[in-house]
């Protein structure tokens, strides 16, 4: 079973533009989208952490405060996945997944669900 972090856009759920992180958790939950690659082996979210805001700077450090807290119950990252929030509309994603693959020591996966952005007045 592979334990994933969900590393999300600060700004998007900061304006409750998602609410929740409901999408994610249904993607993982049902092993769809960018976790349709987990329905064998099976996947658990320990973690979800936001990019600390543009341009992304805070994302290796809140990474490592959640590395400190997952050791101290026990438990392990084995991937990272880069929210469709960022892989989709943040114009510092570039920058963000070089920090990653630098520094993270797991495997990086852009992107979580594939669902379509709401709309609006239903069209």
């Amino acid at each position: 079973m592979k334990k994933i972090v969900i590393v999300a856009c600060q700004k998007i759920r900061d304006q409750n533009l998602c609410p929740a992180d409901a999408k994610c958790l249904v993607a993982i939950k049902r092993k769809e989208g960018e976790f349709a690659r987990y329905k064998e082996e099976g996947a658990e979210l320990v973690a979800i952490v936001n990019c600390g805001e543009c341009p992304g700077t805070r994302v290796i450090p809140s990474l490592a405060l959640v590395k400190m807290q997952l050791s101290a119950l026990n438990e392990t990252v084995d991937v990272i996945h880069l929210g469709t929030c960022i892989a989709k509309f943040c114009p510092y994603k570039e920058d963000i997944l070089k920090a990653l693959k630098e520094k993270a020591g797991v495997e990086i996966v852009e992107g979580t669900h594939t669902y379509a952005p709401p709309t609006i007045f239903g069209k």
